[in-house]
């Protein structure tokens, strides 16, 4: 093999092991997306206020924020608020209307422990894919489902699978909402996911200003959460929820829409 082409296979194969390693900390969209550059070279890759999305914190200080999506699970919901409330750590829970719906209870368990409740949409469909009055419908009716549960509205919210593009991003602005996204994603979601993986895979990808996206309705999400948390604050990590840190970003939020 020529100099040139050993050298292209060597840097291939270095890149194809770094982008298949599941424990790196930067997601692969940062780097492949062209967009993502865009935003970056605009300052914009921590919170857009074009948008109104939040992709990360101030990486120059040692907060990161735990987030859990489609809750509320009547299961588990209760057990990852016992383990948060006892290890005195604040979260930010994004949950689903129809859920919310089934199981009230549990949202308001969550809300009378104090952790910010936010908007995973109604029916947890494929935002994108709407038309821009369904969006809004999506969200509505969640956060009709939450009031009506907890007595709170919601000023932020996450797309199901984290799937937004501009027609989204518009909706959501308009309607006053701040659109979450993530930096470590646990990769909890998948029923055969071990307690060990996730736990790993955290603790290996978090960095400064790192918003972590977990699951409340997987078991294994419960056993690896008191050891994420141990060992993040090990780390010197200290938690925050999305509004703390668009505090500390000093964002410019949408106007808010609710009374």
């Amino acid at each position: 093999m020529a100099p040139i082409g050993a050298a292209i296979f060597v840097l291939a194969a270095a890149l194809a092991g770094w982008a298949l390693d599941p424990h790196r900390k930067v997601p692969l969209r940062k780097v492949f997306d062209p967009i993502e550059w865009v935003r970056h070279w605009q300052g914009r890759d921590r919170y857009d206020a074009e948008n109104a999305l939040l992709q990360e914190g101030d990486g120059t200080v040692p907060e990161v924020a735990l987030t859990f999506d489609d809750g509320p699970d009547p299961t588990y919901g209760p057990q990852v608020a016992a383990i948060l409330t006892a290890k005195h750590v604040p979260a930010t829970f994004f949950l689903v209307g129809m859920r919310v719906k089934q199981y009230p209870e549990v949202a308001r368990l969550l809300a009378g422990d104090g952790f910010e409740l936010a908007n995973h949409t109604y029916n947890h469909q494929d935002l994108p894919a709407l038309k821009p009055h369904e969006i809004a419908s999506e969200l509505r009716l969640c956060d009709q489902d939450i009031f009506a549960a907890t007595g709170r509205h919601t000023y932020l919210m996450r797309p199901p699978g984290v799937q937004y593009n501009d027609k989204m991003l518009h909706v959501t602005k308009a309607l006053g909402y701040v659109t979450v996204s993530w930096t470590v994603g646990a990769k909890d979601y998948d029923k055969d996911t071990s307690a060990g993986f996730i736990k790993e895979r955290v603790l290996d990808r978090t960095a400064p200003g790192a918003i972590i996206l977990l699951h409340q309705d997987t078991p294994a999400t419960v056993a690896a959460l008191p050891a994420i948390i141990d060992g993040l604050r090990a780390q010197g990590f200290r938690f925050v929820t999305i509004s703390q840190m668009l505090a500390r970003l000093h964002a410019k939020l949408p106007a808010p829409q609710h009374p």
